[in-house]
């Protein structure tokens, strides 16, 4: 069900008018569109893990025998939601956790990874319904996405990816959240809602239990909700999030050192990496940040909102990420790990897809050819360099474990399975 969309500029056309694909063209587009995600699961499963890893240990190997030892039901659920990890409460993932030990009694980290890893896939497909337009042929909208299943399924973001932890958070929130804006922001399934948005609200919620940035999903929301005059469907929608912020500062730790110093110089600079985490230098990431950046105001002064509501409100939420991620990691070095390049990913699609709805028409030396082509270019380059680089650093990362696994089996009772080394991006 695709998102509205309205053409707001008199003489704004789309890169695809008039495009026609034969059969096919139209089944050799599919195999293109679907080839990014092959091989991104290709690399995966030749390099999956199926033990703990890092923050493991703590967030899933601690919690699952701490909660397998809670005496009622009352008490397993209260531990599920209000359970700390770091500076961080993962009602998801402690959900998935308590969930298999309830069922199975015991761990499957292959289980739990393929978890996280499989939900990239629903992610696809919103990311489909999002950017597609609305009575056009197949043929058309299968050219328009096939830079965004390029850019999407770039492993920039290998860090997520084959880590139970991590995959369990970093993936998922970004699933809930953009489901929620999308049945939020979506005109048409907006007004099959008869009392209140119940689905937009529950994916809010499961959000903002899954990580903290979930919670910027509130403004956002009031912002798509206020100006329609719902306000009832306001009132509830902020109440999604009464359960999640109450477990979230129930018996809440703040970390007696911050994990991460954050200097006032380097936050802005951050804050442009974040968006451009794509690319593995820094200076670079912040110049690259720097420009989708001033797309996207370009997309706020042309009213994009108004065009394709649920990929704009989505791109202001990861803005409200960056700026959240800058506050609380914007450390010397400003370099952003590449667990945040999804986001840089995401925002590079929206830019792409704004520029090839909002250029037609408004700049007279705009090629749509010219531009369609560059970005495949650049979207296949994008993901062929970064999905060489993920494949080596995964292969390291399974190889640094194994090995840590043989040491601790030679001595048992002296040596330790925990991985405290970092791979450096």
């Amino acid at each position: 069900m695709p998102s509205k969309v309205v053409d707001t500029a008199s003489g704004s056309r789309h890169i695809f008018e008039g495009v026609r694909t034969r059969p096919t063209i139209t089944f050799l587009l599919i195999l293109a569109v679907l080839l990014p995600s092959v091989v991104a699961y290709g690399i995966l499963y030749r390099l999956a893990l199926a033990v703990p890893y890092q923050d493991d240990y703590l967030a899933i190997v601690a919690f699952a025998a701490d909660y397998s030892q809670l005496p009622t039901l009352k008490a397993k659920v209260l531990y599920i939601a209000t359970a700390q990890s770091n500076e961080y409460k993962l009602g998801f993932e402690h959900s998935i956790v308590a969930s298999e030990v309830e069922l199975t009694r015991h761990l499957s980290f292959a289980f739990l990874t393929a978890v996280g890893d499989l939900s990239l896939l629903p992610i696809g497909y919103l990311l489909w319904l999002t950017y597609q337009e609305a009575e056009v042929g197949l043929g058309r909208r299968l050219l328009h996405f096939l830079p965004i299943s390029l850019l999407f399924f770039s492993l920039s973001y290998w860090e997520n990816l084959n880590w139970a932890m991590a995959g369990l958070q970093n993936t998922p929130i970004v699933l809930f959240s953009l489901l929620a804006i999308y049945l939020l922001a979506s005109e048409k399934v907006f007004r099959t809602a008869r009392a209140y948005p119940l689905p937009a609200c529950l994916a809010a919620s499961l959000a903002a239990f899954t990580s903290a940035n979930g919670f910027l999903l509130a403004p956002v929301g009031l912002l798509i909700l206020l100006p329609r005059r719902a306000y009832t469907q306001s009132l509830a929608w902020c109440a999604s999030f009464i359960a999640p912020l109450t477990a979230y500062l129930y018996h809440y730790e703040r970390p007696v050192e911050p994990l991460y110093r954050a200097f006032y110089i380097t936050r802005p600079l951050t804050f442009l990496a974040f968006f451009g985490g794509v690319v593995p230098f820094r200076w670079v990431a912040a110049l690259l940040g720097l420009v989708t950046l001033v797309v996207f105001l370009l997309a706020v002064r042309f009213r994009y909102d108004r065009t394709n509501p649920t990929a704009f409100y989505f791109a202001l939420w990861i803005v409200a990420t960056g700026a959240l991620v800058a506050w609380v990691r914007g450390g010397a070095g400003f370099l952003v790990a590449s667990r945040y390049s999804i986001y840089s990913n995401l925002f590079l699609i929206f830019c792409y897809a704004f520029l090839a709805h909002g250029l037609p028409g408004r700049l007279s030396l705009f090629n749509p050819k010219r531009f369609y082509i560059t970005s495949v270019v650049l979207a296949a380059a994008i993901c062929l360099t970064t999905d060489l680089d993920a494949y080596q650093r995964l292969a390291a990362r399974r190889r640094m474990v194994l090995s840590t696994f043989e040491f601790y089996r030679s001595r048992p009772a002296f040596n330790t399975p925990l991985i405290n080394s970092l791979l450096e991006r």
